[in-house]
């Protein structure tokens, strides 16, 4: 059954028109800096997403620098403790056996490592972004770099990383929906789908995905205008719908959308296909 927003779309398409945005769309491609050419494709896309490129991977900075040139946000995507596949966690990754010491340390080091960061995102981190001492220190920080904000990946339902930046007053925001799970074309475009919906009731929506090869492909001819939102910069998401006035995100829902992740990252580090572009810098360092 349509209801009035819908009959609205359909109308001013049948009219040859796309309807005026009235929500906001934010994305983020995780994952960035083991696979020079998927990175890059994903980088080089037609929307303002943001690029959150794991540090100490061999093209983190020049993926970081592209992605900058192109007027595109870059954010850290710092590796946490999960309940699993930790051996995939990678260089800089914080620890549940870490100090607050070490923690500052590790975070300054991998903010350095990864150039025009503008924000902070959890790479897996479905136990430590758990623990409310180790969230804290995190985000004590994060505090002391200034100007970065924080997202939470959600890659647990009981994060508390979210409330504890607000805590030491860190600009955040955290997920709405994972957008390739399932690393199929329809499975992929249903959760764009869900995406839009979500933006389109609450005003706003965050997803998440990977530089997938078809996770690329789907996003190369996507038109969320037509269905009536925008893309915009995230570091400009996190200024708009940070909060309300009782510090809480506006109209973040609580539950997890979509499918559970199988795993809590991609598979473009293990999996590098040899690049496609021949300025590619370097050789391709396969994740230990």
């Amino acid at each position: 059954m349509f209801n009035l927003a819908t009959s609205l779309i359909a109308a001013c398409l049948i009219a040859g028109q796309a309807p005026e945005p009235d929500a906001d769309i934010a994305i983020i491609i995780d994952d960035i800096g083991y696979d020079y050419a998927n990175g890059r494709d994903a980088v080089e896309l037609n929307h303002l997403f943001a690029y959150a490129v794991l540090p100490f991977s061999p093209y983190a900075k020049d993926l970081a620098r592209l992605a900058n040139r192109l007027g595109k946000n870059v954010i850290v995507h710092l590796p946490m403790e999960a309940d699993s596949h930790n051996h995939a966690l990678g260089p800089g990754a914080l620890l549940m056996e870490m100090s607050e010491l070490e923690i500052g340390t590790a975070v300054s080091n991998s903010v350095a490592a990864v150039p025009y960061a503008v924000g902070i995102n959890n790479h897996m981190g479905s136990r430590m972004t758990r623990e409310t001492d180790a969230m804290t220190w995190l985000m004590r920080a994060i505090h002391e770099h200034g100007k970065l904000f924080f997202v939470d990946s959600r890659t647990t339902s009981d994060s508390v990383a979210f409330r504890s930046a607000l805590a030491a007053d860190v600009a955040a925001t955290k997920r709405d929906v994972f957008i390739d799970n399932v690393k199929s074309r329809d499975a992929i475009e249903q959760q764009l789908s869900v995406l839009i919906d979500r933006a389109r009731t609450n005003g706003h929506a965050l997803g998440i995905a990977h530089p997938h090869a078809v996770t690329v492909d789907v996003l190369r001819s996507w038109q969320p205008e037509e269905s009536g939102v925008r893309i915009i910069p995230l570091e400009q998401y996190v200024v708009n719908y940070r909060r309300d006035s009782d510090g809480r995100n506006i109209n973040t829902p609580e539950k997890l959308s979509g499918p559970a992740p199988a795993t809590e990252c991609g598979d473009e580090r293990e999996h590098a296909s040899a690049t496609k572009y021949p300025d590619a810098p370097g050789q391709r360092t396969k994740h230990p």
